[in-house]
């Protein structure tokens, strides 16, 4: 069994501006056999965002994920737009979709990219700045992006959410969210390029009714947490994190950060 997490939940209708996250989110978390769903990326603050048209062909590859396999599926994108075509249910169960972008650039003065490291809990950035001067340095940054959702297809719950994903950052819960009962909690293990993410700031949302709560938890040496929020049932949820590297000998950024996010519901 998973440690419990090392840090007490803190849970409020949140109003910090935590910015970043980026998800997917389809049409229907509960379709029927032979629906069609249409899957949409979006990016924001407090699990509240626009839709990301993609561009510049960012996305390097969606998958769906049955009790049977893993399937790639298509994505038309350009230089300027995204389009992931409508998905055709054909069979019960819970299905799991995953998508990856490459890495853009950006880059922030210091004053806002210290602000974004502490917020996200990056200390290990923010300590190695301190430790080489770096604070009045711009914050020169690639970031990715993992997302994961998962759907369920009628009554029929299986062990497909509980499976690892290939995402460079992989959110997996333990036990499938569909099958938890009213008063249980949800236990996700984090982990970057098949390693635990141990000591990890990470965050479970959820928005039901326009308004958003959020509870944050610290993992455990095995790079597990266990989240409350799930107990309140109806809403839709989004387990998050992100992680940063320092970069050497790169002429274009100093820092590496991977985002990754893990959405579902409950009704």
């Amino acid at each position: 069994m998973p440690n419990k997490p090392l840090t007490i939940a803190l849970l409020f209708f949140a109003t910090l501006a935590l910015a970043h996250e980026f998800w997917l989110s389809p049409s229907d978390f509960f379709p029927k056999v032979g629906d069609k769903i249409t899957l949409s990326m979006f990016v924001g603050e407090n699990y509240e965002g626009e839709r990301w048209g993609g561009g510049s062909r960012r996305v390097e590859v969606l998958k769906i994920r049955t009790d049977k396999k893993w399937l790639p599926l298509s994505v038309i994108q350009s230089d300027s737009s995204i389009q992931i075509p409508d998905y055709q249910i054909a069979e019960a169960g819970t299905h799991v979709f995953t998508l990856a972008t490459n890495s853009s650039f950006i880059e922030l003065e210091p004053a806002k990219f210290e602000e974004y490291l502490k917020e996200d809990g990056l200390t290990n950035a923010l300590e190695h700045r301190k430790k080489n001067n770096e604070e009045q340095r711009n914050g020169r940054e690639l970031y990715r992006r993992c997302a994961k959702t998962i759907v369920q297809v009628g009554l029929k719950i299986d062990q497909t959410a509980t499976i690892r994903s290939d995402l460079l950052l992989d959110i997996k819960p333990t036990q499938n969210p569909y099958s938890l009962l009213k008063n249980q909690s949800l236990t996700c293990q984090f982990r970057y390029n098949d390693v635990n993410m141990a000591n990890t700031l990470v965050r479970c949302w959820r928005r039901v009714d326009g308004k958003t709560e959020i509870e944050f938890r610290t993992t455990d040496k095995q790079g597990f947490a266990t989240f409350l929020l799930p107990k309140k049932g109806t809403g839709v949820y989004m387990v998050s994190t992100v992680t940063m590297e320092r970069l050497t000998n790169n002429p274009q950024a100093d820092w590496q950060s991977t985002w990754g996010s893990l959405t579902f519901a409950r009704k």
